[in-house]
């Protein structure tokens, strides 16, 4: 089936963002379909406008994802004509989250490549199976050591704690650094991660090349344990950075936009 979409890149997650409207019946359709079309696709989403400053986000398993969040305010403002150089500020209402989320960003280059902050939801802090658990409505991360696991291990057993969780999506943030991360003995040390992500609702299992919410459950996390308000996170797709700020977490990353392969109409 033809459908309209536009293809976001943050921090190398590769997020499919469906413009075109669906129904209950077909809806599973396209984001199996999205997968089809774009091969290098961590994730699929829907976005609506509601104005020239709102957009609805409604991911595949409605679940929440920092980076969809910031990516779907970068498609409105890239629609609304953000120019270069420019700044603008995007409300975004997101499934897995229960407010609107605010996102400042910048037009920083003739391309549609963005800079973006998203004032995070405060997930809570608590533990399973001796590791800590940062959750937020919508996704819950366990933070773990880097060799605890095979990868053939961690892929079996997230989705058993998923469903022991009863989470709708859970990450495990796979941590070269955990003792550095929780001693909190060097304040300006990067955090290394390899984030998994399995999502309930959609059957999805992916080693995503950056994770947003997880990133910020690392940075939310050092910041409980040691008071540390800045953090900048190290993955496969690149760095994300995690700033605390009158006790809410926020994330900044870059994203760049292009047209899909079945897009009616270009960027």
């Amino acid at each position: 089936m033809e459908f309209d979409y536009i293809v976001a890149d943050p921090t190398g997650n590769i997020t499919v963002l469906v413009r075109s409207h669906y129904t209950a019946e077909n809806r599973q359709q396209i984001i199996n379909e999205s997968f089809a079309k774009e091969p290098s696709c961590e994730q699929a989403g829907f976005i609506m406008p509601v104005s020239g400053k709102t957009i609805r986000l409604e991911m595949m398993g409605y679940e929440f994802c920092g980076h969809a969040t910031l990516s779907a305010a970068a498609y409105l403002a890239h629609a609304n004509g953000l120019k270069t150089g420019g700044t603008d500020t995007i409300m975004v209402d997101s499934s897995g989250a229960d407010e609107l989320l605010e996102v400042g960003l910048k037009h920083a280059s003739d391309e549609p490549v963005y800079t973006g902050t998203v004032r995070m939801p405060v997930p809570e802090v608590s533990s399973f199976r001796g590791y800590p658990l940062v959750s937020f409505d919508g996704i819950s991360h366990m933070i773990i050591p880097s060799d605890i696991y095979t990868d053939e291990q961690a892929e079996s057993l997230i989705r058993e704690y998923a469903s022991e969780l009863k989470v709708s999506a859970l990450g495990m943030m796979l941590c070269d650094d955990y003792d550095e991360l929780c001693s909190g003995r060097n304040e300006d040390a990067g955090i290394y991660i390899r984030p998994l992500v399995y999502v309930q609702g959609s059957d999805t299992l992916f080693w995503e090349h950056g994770c947003a919410t997880g990133s910020t459950a690392l940075g939310w996390y050092r910041y409980h344990l040691s008071g540390i308000a800045s953090t900048e996170i190290n993955q496969p797709g690149g760095t994300i950075h995690v700033d605390v700020t009158d006790g809410r977490p926020s994330l900044t990353a870059t994203v760049a936009l292009s047209s899909g392969r079945a897009s009616t109409r270009p960027l």
